[in-house]
């Protein structure tokens, strides 16, 4: 690139999906599953999951998001089995929000490094819409007082 060459652009959802990766990555050690790492997938995309469906309907463009995530944190296939159920249980309410969070915080503390990138993930995730719904405020918050 020269100088007064600016570089392309990057489209907002692409900025997104990337400091989502980033942020995920970093909680997994870069995408790297090791066995006891397996808590962090389950709690991270089954909250993910959750989020995405607290309006009642996960789109088109919420599952192509985490798929794209999947990918950029390069999941192994065991890892991105696991991420996938740990989604479809969310999505379906078949996890309880608090006591997965208890899971996550018997591994990682309260307010950590870890908890704080969990956190910023799914705000992250709410926000890639560009719109935040009454719903997804309220289960940011009550993620918020247990994650920070």
């Amino acid at each position: 690139m020269t100088q007064g060459e600016h570089p392309a652009p990057v489209g907002r959802f692409g900025a997104i999906l990337r400091d989502l990766g980033s942020s995920i990555g970093d909680l997994l050690g870069g995408g790297r599953l090791e066995p006891e790492q397996a808590v962090s997938v389950e709690v991270a995309f089954g909250l993910l999951g959750y989020l995405a469906g607290v309006d009642s309907i996960v789109t088109s463009h919420e599952a192509e998001f985490v798929n794209q995530l999947m990918d950029e944190l390069q999941l192994s296939t065991r890892a991105r089995d696991l991420a996938q159920q740990a989604f479809s249980r969310g999505r379906k309410r078949e996890i309880a929000v608090d006591a997965e969070l208890d899971r996550f915080l018997a591994t990682y503390p309260r307010g950590g490094a870890e908890a704080r990138r969990l956190h910023d993930a799914l705000y992250r995730l709410a926000a890639a819409d560009g719109r935040l719904q009454p719903r997804e405020k309220a289960f940011l918050d009550a993620v918020t007082a247990k994650l920070v």
